[in-house]
């Protein structure tokens, strides 16, 4: 297929004429929709605009999942509760309710709009981290009740305080390797699941997933330790990789787009797309920068790239001339 020149894109119900208008006059050929923007208005204007669609299917995050699954609050080191972060609530990614809900939104979707799809995009893939920071705060997660059982393989059972505590100490002391290929296989293992459905339902369908953009460098190998994504393992299960690569709210250069990418193709076999950042946060990220970073990115992938987010553009008309200039090109 032909590269990827698209953006992700959740429609603004007050501004979608203008976000059509961008997405059009950018000459993109793709986009990544939230799935609770999925209306048979705006995909049968897609699928008349020629344009290759993918649905973004959120697993381990959501406030509704919270209200709806009181008890898929993950616990963290501390045997602590994990609340929200700004925006960001996390779930926790063993929750049985939370994933028999979101496969459960992947065939309510294809039941509706798959004939206009030819895609999905796994979103929050992983354990909690707000990872779009300079410095993340980066803990151990979850020792929940159900992620103890299933570690450790013991009958379904509640625990203590005490018991948390000690079990939560064991793991980080004596096992720590262990718990990280734990976590590793058991988000590989969701993926899979996932796989196996839509290799079932729809096989045509592109699956992909968007990663954090760390390298084993980063963090303290964070990117395994920490949130469980192995892109060795996901690389398997999934067509396509996105590192969401976005340098500014990181704090790096647009340079260090390049050594993602490049890290992810050594280390995966699933092809890399990356998700560069047109927002302006923090800051005014100028369309001069969004060139170079969009240059590198496209030189070190073969399979295009993609914008977040659709709305960065529609805001500024200097950076709207830059991305139809890359993507005609």
């Amino acid at each position: 297929m032909p590269p990827i020149h698209g953006f992700y894109w959740s429609p603004s119900p007050t501004h979608l004429d203008a976000e059509w208008n961008a997405f059009v006059q950018s000459s993109a050929n793709s986009v990544v929709i939230q799935m609770h923007a999925l209306t048979d208005a705006l995909l049968d204007r897609l699928q008349r605009q020629g344009a290759t669609v993918y649905v973004d299917l959120p697993l381990f995050a959501g406030a509704d999942l919270r209200v709806s699954f009181p008890d898929s609050a993950p616990v963290d080191e501390y045997g602590s509760a994990m609340g929200a972060d700004e925006w960001y609530v996390p779930l926790c990614p063993n929750n049985a309710h939370v994933r028999a809900h979101r496969l459960a939104s992947l065939r309510s979707i294809l039941e509706r709009n798959g004939n206009a799809l030819h895609g999905v995009w796994l979103d929050f893939v992983r354990y909690p981290a707000r990872w779009e920071v300079p410095q993340p705060n980066l803990v151990q997660t979850c020792f929940c009740d159900q992620c103890l059982v299933l570690f450790f393989a013991h009958p379904q059972r509640e625990y203590t305080v005490d018991e948390r505590m000690a079990a939560i100490n064991a793991i980080l002391n004596e096992r720590f390797d262990a718990w990280v290929e734990w976590k590793c296989q058991r988000i590989a293992g969701y993926v899979q699941h996932i796989r196996d459905f839509l290799r079932v339902q729809r096989p045509d369908l592109r699956l992909g997933l968007f990663a954090l953009p760390w390298r084993l460098t980063d963090h303290n190998a964070a990117i395994r330790a920490v949130v469980g994504q192995d892109v060795a393992l996901l690389g398997r299960r999934v067509d396509a990789i996105s590192p969401m690569v976005y340098h500014r709210l990181c704090n790096r250069s647009p340079e260090w787009i390049a050594d993602v990418v490049e890290e992810m193709r050594v280390r995966s076999c699933a092809d890399i797309l990356p998700v560069v950042q047109a927002i302006d946060a923090p800051g005014t990220l100028s369309a001069a920068e969004l060139r170079c970073a969009l240059e590198i990115a496209r030189a070190v992938s073969d399979q295009g790239v993609l914008l977040f987010d659709l709305s960065a553009v529609v805001r500024d008309p200097a950076k709207l001339a830059v991305v139809r200039e890359m993507f005609e090109r």
